[in-house]
Formats: C-alpha cells, sequence, structure tokens
C-alpha cells in the first residue's frame, strides 16, 4: 500500500511539473528574418518594455552614424541592432530615412509601415515618407493615398509636395492636383498644424518647481528629432564629451499668452550611463513657433563648468543656484555611473526674470528674490 502511495505521488509530481513547464510562456526573440513580420514586432515588444540601455546606445550611435556623419549604410546596420534588441517606432522610422538614401525604397516602406504600427509620432512624417518610398517604386495609387493621410494628419509643406524629388514620379498622376486641393481644403490652418502638434506635446507644469538631479527620473516623453526646426541643439551641437548623440524630452508649459509660450525641454546625452544629469533650456516662442530667446538654466553640458538648478516660480521668474560638485572619481574619464558624489558646494545664485514680450533679463539678487 505504501509503494502504492509513493507511485500516485511521483506520478502527481510529474504530472504537476510538465503542467508547470508547458504553461512557461517561450521567450519570443526578433531576427533579421522577423524584422518586418507584424505580429512578431509587437510580441517582441510587449516583452521588452521600457527603457533599454544597450538599445538607446546603439540608436543614438546610429542617428549619429546616419546623420551627422552622412553615412546611411552604417546607420542601417546599427538601427537593425538596435531593433533587434528592443524594437521602438523611433528606430525603425530612422531606418527607414536611411534606407530611403541607400534607394533601398520598397525596404523602407516596411520600416515605416512598422514605426506606424509602434505608434511613432509625429504619424504624418510617416505617411509622408511613405509617400516618397512609393512614389519612387512607381506605384502612384499607394504614394497618392500615403500623401494624402500624411496631409490630414498634419504635413503642412504644400510648396515641398511639389518641389521634392521624391514625388516626382506620383505628381504625373491625373488626380494629383485635384486631390491635393482636396486634401488641404479640410485642413485648418496648415501652416500651424506642425507648431501645434509640438507645443501640445508640453503639458502645464505645477509652479514652483525645483529641476534638481531627482527630476531626471521623471523624464519620458521624447521629443522627435524632426522637429529639429524648434530644438536647436538637435541641428550640429557638439557631441557630449564621452558620448554621441542625445535625446530630448518635453519638461511643460511655464506661461502661454497670446504672444508668447514659455516651455520648458531637455537634453539626455550619454545613454549608456543613465546617471548622466539632463541639461534644462527654457525657451520662449512667438503664436507661431519662431524663437524669441532662449536660456540654459539647468545642468551643464561642460563637465568642469559649474551645475545649474533651477527653481522656476508662478510668474515665470527663475532662480539658477550654481553649484560646484566634487566626485570620487573624474566623471571626464570615469562617468557617472558607480561614481560617489563627494561634495555639493554652493557657488552662488543667478536671477533672471521673464518680460512680457517673452525675453529673459537678469536681474539683481534682491530684485529676483521678490
Amino acid at each position: 500500500m505504501r509503494y502504492l502511495s509513493l507511485l500516485l505521488a511521483s506520478i502527481c509530481l510529474f504530472a504537476c511539473h510538465s503542467r508547470n513547464t508547458a504553461e512557461k510562456p517561450k521567450k519570443i526573440t526578433l531576427q533579421l528574418s522577423s524584422l518586418y513580420s507584424k505580429d512578431t514586432v509587437l510580441l517582441v515588444s510587449k516583452q521588452t518594455s521600457g527603457k533599454n540601455k544597450d538599445a538607446d546606445k546603439l540608436f543614438l550611435e546610429a542617428i549619429d552614424t546616419y546623420r551627422n556623419k552622412k553615412n546611411p549604410a552604417g546607420g542601417v546596420t546599427l538601427f537593425k541592432k538596435a531593433i533587434l534588441i528592443q524594437p521602438s517606432g523611433k528606430a525603425y522610422y530612422e531606418l527607414g530615412n536611411a534606407l530611403m538614401d541607400q534607394k533601398e525604397y520598397l525596404e523602407a516602406t516596411n520600416a515605416y509601415t512598422i514605426a506606424e504600427l509602434m505608434d511613432y509620432s509625429p504619424l504624418y512624417k510617416v505617411m509622408y515618407n511613405q509617400a516618397c518610398a512609393y512614389s519612387r517604386l512607381g506605384l502612384g495609387t499607394e504614394a497618392l493615398y500615403y500623401l494624402t493621410s500624411a496631409i490630414e494628419f498634419g504635413y503642412s509643406n504644400y510648396k515641398n509636395i511639389y518641389s521634392d524629388p521624391d514625388l516626382e514620379n506620383v505628381r504625373t498622376e491625373y488626380e494629383f492636383d485635384a486631390t491635393i486641393k482636396t486634401a488641404f481644403s479640410g485642413a485648418t490652418d496648415p501652416e500651424k498644424l506642425e507648431w501645434n502638434l509640438f507645443y501640445h506635446e508640453f503639458k502645464q507644469l505645477e509652479l514652483p518647481l525645483v529641476l534638481d538631479m531627482q527630476y531626471a527620473t521623471r523624464l519620458e516623453n521624447l521629443i522627435s528629432y524632426d522637429y529639429e526646426r524648434y530644438v536647436a541643439e538637435m541641428r550640429g551641437n557638439p557631441t557630449f564629451s564621452r558620448d554621441v548623440g542625445s535625446e530630448y524630452y518635453y519638461v511643460g508649459v511655464v506661461r502661454s499668452t497670446d504672444s508668447v509660450k514659455a516651455v520648458i525641454y531637455a537634453e539626455k546625452d550619454g545613454v549608456s550611463d543613465e546617471n548622466i544629469p539632463p541639461v534644462y533650456y527654457m525657451v520662449t516662442y512667438n503664436p507661431h513657433g519662431k524663437l524669441i530667446d532662449k536660456l540654459e538654466i539647468g545642468g551643464h553640458k561642460i563637465l568642469k563648468d559649474p551645475f545649474k538648478v533651477p527653481a522656476i516660480q508662478q510668474n515665470g521668474s527663475v532662480q539658477v543656484t550654481l553649484f560646484q560638485l566634487v566626485y570620487q572619481k573624474d566623471p571626464e574619464e570615469h562617468g557617472f555611473y558607480n561614481n560617489k558624489l563627494l561634495e555639493s558646494k554652493e557657488l552662488e545664485k543667478e536671477f533672471y526674470s521673464l518680460s512680457d514680450d517673452g525675453h529673459f533679463v537678469k536681474q539683481s539678487a534682491l530684485l529676483g528674490m521678490r
């Protein structure tokens, strides 16, 4: 009887083990052969949610290779490596752009399709570039469909549609002019659409607010490189002293009037080291997105310079406290990871007010404290 009980127990344990083994989900990985498989990409994306340091580093190296070093072939290789680690809409979008420069138009349409699937923003950029790719392939119907979609989603450069060499083939379609005019007639003030899409991603800040080192952990909403006309640092700024490339984040709105839009965005360099603090900019624009003034209010771009910590008040004024930071090891050579901050010595304070016309005015300490 005892042996029978042992036998039954063993069978039960084996059955439980088999059931548990069968129920354990198998991890799905992305391969070059499945790079454009919608179902596989979505499944892998769910498994690899959140930030991935290695994928982010490869993406920024790819951006540097493709955009700054003018090497689209090298960019394609690096974008694909980043995607294999963690697929993202931004990586697929930039991969499509690099493939376009390589005249790999059919593969570019596949990359843009996945970028759209992964909710890349601004979507009209994906639609427009998809139209360019199909036009290059001589597929006028598809090109016109995506071009119309781009306009409906906010593309507003009417002149470029009639001058872009990528769209030369689709412009020969007999219904091209009528279709484009109809699409633009349904758009509300198309010249302002791009600015509105950029600006509306900034949320109203709860002021007063201090942008200290801990605030960096709250940065999540990335600014697309397609908005470089509003973010000057995206256009050929010097790279960080240790790593290439930058990511830019929306922080929020400080002031919004009929004549001035004051916002803050952050520049984050060196994603290989998550402890590198961002640089914060307070920027003012007119209602149409034209730059009025800009002030670097937080962090430091050159490591040996004083570190700035801004306190933004409800009236838009800013108190910037400058610190001398002393680390256990030289961050220029060793970075910030596992590098203990030994001392934070306050040096001085600077005070700035925001004028009604959107300019920053440096004030005395006495005036700035009011």
